[in-house]
């Protein structure tokens, strides 16, 4: 899949000293940079991001292209719709597309242009990746992983707390063409203050420009390591990562409590449904094992609406939560009930309900609160000061975990 080249950087002279050679290309089959002029110094672009992100994405969106290559495509959607769009690199980038997309959103739109280059697309941070197919269901599914990692080792060390919401700070990483792989990650490794175990692993490559746009840690280096068959393993301090091979299997267990039908009941429905999945019985719960994708498809069939509600776009007052004002004044109501209303509003909680119920947790506890114009830290300080829980703000998510 990647050609070594010892003299990569005979490439660079040349393109630093010369000036009559033309275009420069890249040295590798599957970098985008063939037929196409390479820049070292292309700015930063200001895509969109976070909620303008999430607006630009249900916009509707016409155009039509005939026997134009993929990366064509993309670069002129990015500059017209001012969106972050990663093609990763197995990708052919001179794949030529016939693509008519009339009256649908943004998003819908770059559905169908993946599929006509067999590949599928997931929103990370303020980015949409292109990416094939089982790599798009792995990059879901090691999100979950590793941003559970995180939540653990800083629930079993509070004193990571603050590591953790640094490594949660969202920045954008901007690589120029025939930059390596090594580069972008030193980039990101730099900026969170982590070291990299097994560098070795990294192909020498070069690849054309793009942009990783506000994302965390765990985004970035995910939507780097996915592009070269790699992940991660985080060190119990948060400081360093091992790099590893994607196994062949990528799957995470999580657990599912019956409504109105008995766990027999429910197994038998699931089995039948995804045949493919692991299951196991508690008295009142199973707990599943499989990929995220599957997941969400179990968490729909069980409750349909509760889906139908988070594939809706988040309204417009999804403004980031420190940038809030809360005014609320409830007598004994539970705090789950306030958290859904919360939601409503386009703010998402995180948590590990497993956890919280083992650590004695109960979200359905009544409380009082009454509160005007207050800040983020003053509401949730309020909201949560009865539960021997932690939270993180970060962005529109508030991630909760067991002090």
């Amino acid at each position: 899949m990647y050609r070594q080249h010892p003299n990569w950087w005979f490439l660079i002279l040349l393109l630093l000293f010369s000036s009559g050679i033309g275009p420069i290309r890249s040295i590798t089959a599957r970098a985008s940079l063939e037929n196409s002029n390479a820049s070292l110094n292309r700015e930063t672009p200001n895509y969109l991001a976070n909620r303008n992100f999430r607006k630009g994405l249900t916009k509707t969106f016409s155009a039509s292209w005939s026997n134009v290559e993929i990366r064509s495509i993309i670069q002129r959607i990015r500059s017209t719709q001012n969106i972050s769009i990663i093609l990763d690199r197995r990708i052919d980038p001179s794949l030529k597309l016939k693509l008519d997309i009339q009256n649908l959103t943004l998003e819908q739109g770059l559905k169908n242009l993946a599929s006509q280059a067999h590949a599928k697309t997931v929103l990370v941070g303020s980015n949409v990746y292109i990416g094939p197919e089982k790599a798009v269901s792995n990059l879901k599914t090691l999100l979950e992983i590793r941003k559970q990692e995180l939540v653990d080792l800083t629930e079993s060390h509070p004193r990571l707390k603050r590591r953790f919401l640094f490594l949660s700070q969202r920045k954008t990483f901007h690589y120029q063409d025939l930059d390596q792989p090594s580069e972008i990650l030193e980039q990101i490794t730099d900026a969170y203050q982590i070291t990299a175990k097994n560098q070795d692993l990294i192909p020498h490559d070069l690849w054309s420009h793009s942009t990783f746009t506000s994302v965390n840690a765990t985004e970035a280096l995910s939507l780097l390591l996915i592009q070269l068959n790699l992940t991660y393993r985080w060190n119990a301090q948060e400081t360093q990562i091992e790099l590893i091979p994607i196994p062949a299997s990528v799957t995470i267990t999580k657990s599912y409590t019956p409504r109105a039908k008995s766990v027999a009941i429910l197994i038998n429905q699931l089995k039948e449904r995804f045949p493919d999945i692991e299951i196991r019985r508690a008295e009142k719960t199973v707990s599943i094992r499989t990929t995220a994708e599957v997941h969400e498809e179990i968490e729909q069939h069980l409750n349909p609406k509760a889906a139908i509600n988070k594939r809706k776009p988040q309204s417009i007052n999804a403004v980031p939560i420190q940038r809030r004002k809360f005014t609320l004044r409830v007598k004994k109501a539970p705090i789950l009930a306030i958290m859904n209303k919360l939601e409503a509003s386009g703010i998402e909680f995180h948590y590990n309900a497993k956890q919280l119920q083992e650590a004695g947790i109960d979200l359905n506890q009544l409380i009082d609160i009454s509160v005007k114009d207050a800040s983020a830290g003053t509401f949730f300080d309020s909201l949560f000061r009865t539960l021997n829980v932690s939270y993180a703000i970060e962005g529109t998510k508030i991630v909760l975990t067991p002090k």
